[in-house]
């Protein structure tokens, strides 16, 4: 066997250690900053769009009690419909139109991923809210659009805040699939290491994505400490006790998609 050839071997990785420590091993999928980065920014991008929509449209509907039955609807069907469904005919009619593989069909399906957890969390949070509390807002001549900007939306931020940490979480976790429909992302790791048979980069890609995950998981966590006055967790915290509002540390992602809409 030839110098070359034992050199070679020699600089294979024996482990995923290794592999991660390696940049050289990483030519052909991109460096780890780069792709983190892709993944990151289309994961914020994609949250910040379902909040933009779910949030409002829930607000308004739980607020005057309308559309429960297409508010169900709407929640079932976000979930009903695979994520790698929506970017494969997201990302034939993106080529078809000359926009190409990414963002837009990634981001467009993890939109409508995350969508049904924010929304379904933000219509039963302010739909639990105290009548007692509402019913004496509007006794004082405060407007309809105050209520639901100054009482109901405060009241229900520690629950729909949840919300955004699951819908957060499982976009992370899902965009790695963009990789795989010529997109770029902390997939290209899993995507390559098929590709090449390499059970090191694979192993270092399903790594990386996992830490991103629980990384943004912790951030979003103390960020809802912070928004969410104490003033609220007390409140919150306080109605656990007499009923079954759930509390801003501990509210299951099934809240929202179990809960039978009130008659």
């Amino acid at each position: 066997m030839s110098g070359l050839t034992w050199s070679v071997l020699a600089a294979e990785p024996t482990n995923v250690i290794e592999w991660l420590q390696d940049s050289t091993q990483r030519a052909g999928s991109g460096a780890i900053p780069e792709q983190l980065w892709i993944t990151l920014w289309h994961s914020v991008a994609a949250t910040l769009f379902a909040i933009a929509i779910a949030v409002p449209l829930a607000l308004v509907l739980a607020h005057y009690r309308k559309a429960e039955l297409l508010s169900a609807w709407i929640v079932n069907i976000g979930r009903v419909i695979p994520t790698v469904t929506i970017i494969g005919v997201v990302v034939l009619v993106s080529l078809r139109n000359g926009y190409g593989f990414e963002p837009w069909p990634i981001l467009i399906a993890l939109v409508a991923m995350a969508l049904p957890p924010i929304f379904a969390n933000t219509y039963t949070a302010v739909r639990v809210v105290d009548e007692n509390v509402v019913g004496a807002a509007r006794a004082i001549g405060t407007t309809e659009a105050s209520i639901m900007g100054r009482v109901e939306l405060p009241l229900a931020l520690p629950v729909i805040l949840t919300g955004v940490r699951v819908a957060a979480v499982q976009v992370v976790a899902t965009e790695v699939i963009g990789a795989f429909f010529g997109g770029e992302g902390l997939g290209a790791y899993i995507r390559q290491g098929l590709g090449n048979q390499d059970i090191y980069e694979v192993q270092a890609g399903a790594l990386i994505i996992t830490g991103a995950a629980m990384t943004l998981d912790l951030v979003l966590w103390l960020l809802s400490k912070a928004l969410v006055p104490t003033g609220v967790r007390t409140v919150v915290r306080h109605s656990s006790k007499s009923g079954p509002t759930t509390t801003d540390d501990d509210v299951p992602d099934a809240l929202a998609a179990t809960a039978r809409p009130a008659t």
